[in-house]
């Protein structure tokens, strides 16, 4: 998802080619599409409204990225053998590239699942070992869907333990912006 940004530097000036806006955003839902799927009119437009230094509104792309940990909150799982659900909500765009859990806690952990929304990102529904996700294993790049912003990012995780454990995980991911 990009942002808009409005650019120009003078108010649209009055005319006969004003009716030429109201058309233009009476279709497509309001929505103006530029690049080589615009049609010839929008493009026109486009050129027109940039001659008379109006403003437009224009989708930019992204224009960086940065690589950051994003945590879990800490959780107590006080059941021996039951599951709990624990939900993460970056607020920028946000690709999960690697799970960590502890080493300390995670010969008492399953994974059960992690979902980006309400997707699933495991391929089966078969619980992972979560020492396969310690901070010092090898070949652990997961290479996850991206979370859009305020999505969550759920991590069902079991208590294999017969005591309570407390639970912490972060993900390392690529934030852009």
């Amino acid at each position: 998802m990009g942002r808009y940004d409005i650019v120009g530097a003078q108010d649209i000036i009055g005319g006969d080619n004003d009716y030429d806006l109201d058309a233009l955003f009476s279709g497509n839902g309001g929505q103006m599409v530029f690049g080589a799927d615009a049609p010839a009119a929008e493009q026109a437009m486009a050129q027109r409204l940039a001659g008379r230094r109006a403003h437009m509104v224009v989708n930019r792309a992204p224009t960086k990225s940065r690589r950051f940990p994003l945590g879990f909150p800490t959780t107590v799982l006080a059941v021996a053998g039951g599951t709990i659900n624990i939900n993460a909500q970056p607020q920028c765009l946000f690709r999960s590239e690697r799970l960590v859990i502890p080493s300390d806690i995670a010969g008492s952990i399953l994974v059960q699942d992690l979902k980006i929304g309400n997707v699933s990102m495991f391929p089966v529904s078969n619980p992972v070992p979560g020492r396969c996700f310690t901070e010092n294993a090898v070949g652990v790049d997961l290479g996850l869907d991206t979370a859009t912003t305020s999505q969550f990012i759920t991590l069902s995780v079991q208590n294999t333990s017969l005591a309570a454990v407390t639970f912490n995980a972060a993900i390392i991911g690529t934030v852009i912006q």
